[in-house]
């Protein structure tokens, strides 16, 4: 069986081979929801910051983040390609979320997975003030349309699911 490394760097080969075949008319309109998608993320993780969210996320050592491999969709990381960002390692045998390193995400907050990035637990949940609660949750909803119409760009379903979706659990 391969390993979680190699279907990683399937996922990566397959994601850059649908970009390289990107139609260069339309690149201008996926860099403009691309930044979208980044600073919707950047506004809601500003939102948990003021909370100290990353504080209570680290003392509680990720629990949520147990099953994160399949976190990082393929979206997620034609961004990343697309801004031409060094590309991470993730660290499969931690034994939590392969993209948590002992300093944190492996990741920038604009860069994150959706569900890093849309998911509190009550903890932080309950210390987001009302206005601030609403505003989160618009912006999720604002990050789903985001994440739609940047799928509805590439053929068939190239830009749907996990990039590790079809490699064992």
């Amino acid at each position: 069986m391969k390993e979680l490394g190699a279907h990683w760097q399937d996922g990566v080969r397959e994601v850059e081979r649908v970009l390289e075949g990107f139609p260069e008319e339309r690149l201008p309109r996926l860099r403009e929801l691309a930044d979208q998608l980044k600073a919707l993320k950047s506004k809601l993780q500003e939102l948990v910051s003021a909370v100290e969210a990353g504080s209570h996320c680290a003392a509680c050592g990720g629990a949520c983040c147990v099953a994160g491999k399949f976190h990082v969709s393929r979206v997620d990381l034609l961004v990343y390609l697309l801004d031409r960002l060094s590309l991470f390692e993730p660290l499969f045998g931690n034994g939590l979320c392969p993209y948590l390193a002992p300093d944190g995400c492996l990741m920038p907050a604009a860069y994150r997975p959706f569900n890093c990035i849309t998911f509190n637990c009550e903890l932080i949940e309950d210390r987001l003030a009302e206005a601030d609660r609403t505003a989160f949750y618009q912006g999720e909803r604002e990050l789903t349309r985001c994440y739609a119409e940047i799928r509805s760009l590439f053929p068939g379903r190239s830009m749907h699911g996990a990039v590790l979706a079809d490699c064992p659990a």
